[in-house]
């Protein structure tokens, strides 16, 4: 099963209020395939989704959907009769005559409700909403059939505080979003508590891992850093060397120089600690600094 898929299992299992749940089913037939006069369905290859959709209508108004499984698998599920149509159609407030399709939250008991709202989400998101599993990335998006639902719906999105973009794809008008905490926050809303507990445990370990992996990469570049720095002070030294003897420098210079060319690979604080007594970083950088600078003088001569 996919994630998107026990999404809906989860949200289809939810028990909801009185008014919650028409509300739901009124997302779920807004945003399903057909909802008007001459047809009321939807198509879906979730089982949860279709059973939802059945028991929702028949609960609220009465009405018993007919519902076939294709040869592909997918759900079919229509209002057979012309009556039973008008009889859901008017329990929502409509006539199936309207010009254009809206969503018109004054057709449920507590239109002002952000619970309501929500449960309006929800069943959107049952019939036309896909969600990717946040192991792979984080995308949210609803597949909407008609411009007016879709503002609708970014309507009611932003209202209840959530992120989104649109764009158009074929004919269809899609609302989405990419942001792994809008896709928590969608999942949250909409009540599918535990797949929201999963983004956010899924979204805690990328964290960790990201941050493992800055460290690694950080501690990689100054390791690389060092040695490169190590290789060009042994460099300097045996050049020095050509020159003059170890003994021929101050005792301070000369431990340095031997304890660098013994450990050409290590960091100054590492070098520093080698040192009797032992020296800072930024001492032992002075240390070199007079090296290079007699490194320079014996050039010259």
């Amino acid at each position: 099963m996919s994630f998107s898929s026990d999404v809906k299992k989860e949200l289809s299992q939810n028990i909801s209020s009185a008014c919650c749940y028409k509300a739901e089913a009124f997302g779920m037939l807004l945003f399903g395939r057909a909802f008007s006069l001459s047809e009321i369905s939807l198509m879906t290859e979730f089982q949860s989704v279709a059973e939802h959709y059945c028991s929702s209508i028949r609960d609220l108004t009465g009405v018993t959907p007919n519902m076939t499984c294709t040869n592909a698998g997918n759900y079919k599920i229509l209002i057979p009769t012309r009556a039973e149509r008008i009889k859901v159609l008017e329990y929502f407030g409509y006539t199936g005559k309207e010009l254009s399709l809206r969503i018109n939250l004054s057709n449920l008991e507590q239109s002002n409700n952000d619970c309501c709202s929500r449960a309006l989400l929800r069943g959107a998101f049952l019939v036309c909403g896909s969600v990717t599993d946040p192991n792979k990335e984080y995308h949210i998006e609803f597949n909407v059939q008609k411009a007016k639902l879709c503002s609708d719906l970014m309507q009611i999105i932003d209202d209840l505080g959530l992120k989104a973009k649109k764009i158009i794809r074929g004919n269809s008008y899609v609302i989405y979003s990419k942001d792994a905490e809008s896709v928590e926050d969608y999942i949250g809303t909409m009540g599918a508590n535990h797949a929201f507990i999963e983004v956010m445990q899924t979204r805690a370990m990328k964290d960790i891992k990201n941050q493992i992996n800055r460290r690694t990469n950080f501690e990689s570049a100054n390791m690389s850093r060092s040695i490169e720095a190590g290789l060009k002070q042994v460099a300097l030294i045996e050049e020095i060397l050509q020159k003059i003897k170890l003994d021929d420098m101050t005792t301070d210079l000369s431990e340095l120089c031997s304890l660098r060319l013994e450990n050409p690979d290590i960091s100054l604080d590492e070098l520093g600690k080698l040192m009797n007594p032992e020296l800072s970083r930024s001492a032992v950088s002075r240390r070199f600094k007079k090296l290079e600078k007699i490194a320079a003088e014996l050039k010259s001569k």
